[in-house]
Formats: structure tokens, sequence, C-alpha cells
């Protein structure tokens, strides 16, 4: 079995301009198929390296996923190092040209002698028409390497992604026959660090070696799967027994337990999701009040196709004003109590109930940082409100870290204390 390396090109990617966003979809579409992926690097978009990479790559037998380089401008260079690397020469593909052609007439402006080079495709593989962009997508048949496959991709997320949904991917499980993936169980925490996590499952595991397991740490959030080779005897139940020996005692914190035993298994949903999902259920809709967070709940609802099924809005009531104007928290409280207090988060909630007409509301009220903190009221704490027209409930936290990471844990918090709400009153 051949394995993939995956070449990620781009001089703003070394120089720290620009994060990575490919690396994951790529790596986590082929595991879940059973490739084997051997590693992956960054290099520079030049001719020279990227033909020397190539080079050292092919020798080894490996199929190769670049991203990046496929622009017209004169530092995109990744398909004439490719060329040079596989003996694959280049030809201007008729088709191409005139679907360039028609798309800057369509959009009135004027194509540059330089946009002809996104025409030119391998005389010896295939392309993949881009629909969202300019560049195709090229595959390199090398002669010298039979088995192996040069696939180059565009590097902008909105190309890159469709493209490779329904493109290269399709294409390279149609040319390479991969072992069945491990079968494979995942937990999504939240507000649960990973050392409490680890205390618990290690023991668990100790009594078996030939699980693995893996986590991924998104601040607030903790993706943890484990998995064991599809021909393990009983491995479905194995896997099965330790994950319900996790979560319990965890309830309150494993939000989404997915099982990936093969092709027809839904996709894992975040906290988002699984909150938007109980609320159509309920024919419920939300509506949220943030200060500290500034939007950033109401950011990560509507990040979902379909949330204005149960979500109406928020108000971001980051100045005191606008707490007592548009939330009618009451001037004597926000005077006695303060913004980061009980009172005032319980008031945000039952103001933003009113003024949306909402079954359910959030209210954050916290000191980001990292300038603001008091003895009595530090960078860090947070109160959160969470409630309907019977019960509000609030708690207060405190979370140590820079401004982006406590706002993250702000608002993960509210939308856990949300989530439980909801699954307790089923």
């Amino acid at each position: 079995m051949n394995p993939i390396h995956l070449i990620l090109i781009g001089d703003e990617l070394l120089s720290g301009a620009r994060r990575d966003q490919h690396l994951q979809t790529l790596a986590s579409d082929l595991a879940a198929r059973g490739a084997k992926i051997a590693g992956c690097e960054v290099i520079r978009d030049e001719e020279r390296e990227v033909e020397e990479t190539l080079r050292r790559r092919l020798a080894s037998g490996a199929i190769l996923i670049l991203t990046g380089g496929l622009g017209p401008t004169v530092d995109d260079l990744t398909r004439e190092g490719i060329a040079a690397a596989t003996g694959v020469p280049l030809r201007e593909e008729p088709a191409l040209w005139d679907a360039l052609v028609k798309r800057f007439e369509r959009a009135g402006r004027r194509l540059s002698p330089s946009n002809r080079s996104q025409a030119l495709v391998p005389t010896r593989g295939t392309y993949f028409p881009n629909h969202h962009g300019t560049a195709p997508g090229l595959v390199f048949e090398p002669s010298a390497y039979p088995d192996c496959r040069v696939v180059a991709l565009p590097g902008p997320p909105r190309e890159l992604n469709p493209m490779w949904r329904d493109q290269a991917l399709p294409y390279l499980i149609s040319t390479y026959s991969w072992p069945q993936p491990p079968l494979e169980i995942l937990m999504r925490f939240a507000q649960m660090g990973e050392s409490r996590i680890d205390e618990k499952m290690r023991p668990l595991l100790a009594n078996h070696p030939e699980i693995s397991l893996s986590s991924l740490i998104r601040l607030a959030r903790v993706d943890v799967a484990i998995r064991l080779p599809a021909d393990f005897p009983n491995a479905a139940e194995l896997l099965r027994e330790v994950a319900r020996e996790t979560r319990k005692g965890f309830e309150e914190y494993i939000y989404e337990c997915v099982e990936s035993f093969g092709p027809g298994d839904r996709r894992p949903r975040d906290l988002e999701e699984v909150i938007a999902d109980l609320l159509r259920a309920r024919g419920e809709r939300l509506a949220v009040a943030e200060s500290c967070t500034g939007g950033l709940i109401a950011k990560w609802v509507t990040d979902y196709s379909g949330s204005s099924d149960i979500f109406l809005g928020g108000i971001v009531s980051y100045h005191n004003d606008l707490k007592r104007d548009l939330l009618g928290v009451p001037e004597t409280v926000l005077a006695s109590e303060g913004a980061v207090s009980e009172a005032t988060v319980h008031a945000m909630v039952e103001g933003v109930l009113k003024r949306a007409g909402a079954d359910w509301g959030v209210a954050v009220s916290g000191v980001a940082g990292p300038t603001g903190g008091t003895p009595e009221k530090p960078v860090g704490m947070v109160w959160i409100a969470v409630g309907n027209r019977d019960r509000i409930e609030t708690r207060c936290h405190e979370f140590p870290g820079d401004r982006e990471m406590v706002r993250e844990w702000f608002g993960v918090v509210a939308l856990r204390m949300l989530w439980r709400r909801l699954v307790d009153s089923e």
C-alpha cells in the first residue's frame, strides 16, 4: 500500500502570515478511509524546492497531495516544479482557457497574460475543474513511478474543500485500494480538562492495550477517540464497553458520542449543533445577551445552516448603558453590584427573553482582560445566566489565560449550561 505524504506549499505559511487550513481536513478524510499518512511538510513556493521535495518523496513510493501555489502570479510555481520532478510536461487545455475567458467576461474583468498558466494541465494524468475559482486541480502520473500520483490542489479553502470532497478524494478512492479503516468511537467533552479525562480512562485502557487513544484539545473542548482494528475480535462491543464506562460520572460533560463503524455512520456534531437539534425537536428558540464575549456565542450558533429555526438573535450589550437601555438591567443593580455580577446577568436573561420573545436565554458578563481586573473581580472571572421564563440559573467561574482563551472558555461554559438545562428538562 502506497503511503500518502501531504505537502503544504506557501511562503506565507512559513513566515507565519497565514495559518494552514487544510491538514486536518485532508488527513481526517484519508484516515477515515484506511489510508496510511506517512507525513506532512511545509515548503516554499519555489520551483527548485518543489522539484527537489517531490523527487525525494516519489523515490520513496509515496502518493503526494499538494496544496497551494497554483495561482496566476509570478510566485506561483508549483505546477512547473511538479512537471520537472515527474517528467510529465504541461499542455494548455482549450476547455479550461475558454472557461476562464467566459468567467472574466461575466465579471467584467480583463484577463491578464499570466492567467494563461491556469489553463495548463499535465500531458499524462487528469485535472479537476474549479467551480469556485480559476485554478484547476491537477493529477500527474509519472511514468517512472507508475504506482504514484501527484495531486495538486488550489490553496484557498473555499476552492479546495469542494474540489477535494467532490473530485480529488473520489479519484483517489477509485484509484487505490486501502484496507478497512479502524473502528472508532469519538467522545466530545465540554468544560472538562484533559488530565481529568486521562485519570478516568487510563485504568480502563490498562486492561486493553490493543485500544489506541487520541485526543484533540480545543481550549474548553476536548475530543477523545478510541480505536481498534476492524478485524480485532469483538472490536465494536469492546469499544462500546470502554465508552460506556468512560461516560459514567461524565454525563454532564460528554455532549456527543459517535460510533464510526462504517460509511453510513453520522458525522459527529459540535456543541452548538447538539443544542440546535434539541431546541428544534422541542419547537423552541434561543436568544443571547453578551457582554465580554462580544457576540462570540451568537457567531458559533449561526455557523451552521438552518440556525434561524432555533436562533432569534443576540444583543451585544458591552457598555452598561446598553445593558440598561436594551435589556432593562436596573441602574441600581449596575451601580451597586457592577456589570460582572449575578444580579446583572440574571436581569440580562430576563431582558433578552422579553425583548426577543425567546423560549431560552443566555447571558454572559465577565472580565476578559488583560486589564480591568480587581481583587474582588479578577481577570478571568465571569458570571453566566441561562434560563427560561420559569427558572433562571446563574453560575460564577474563573479561568486563567489570555483574552482569547478566557472568552472562549466563557462561551463554551455558557453553552454547556444551556445544553444541560435542555437535557435535564426533557
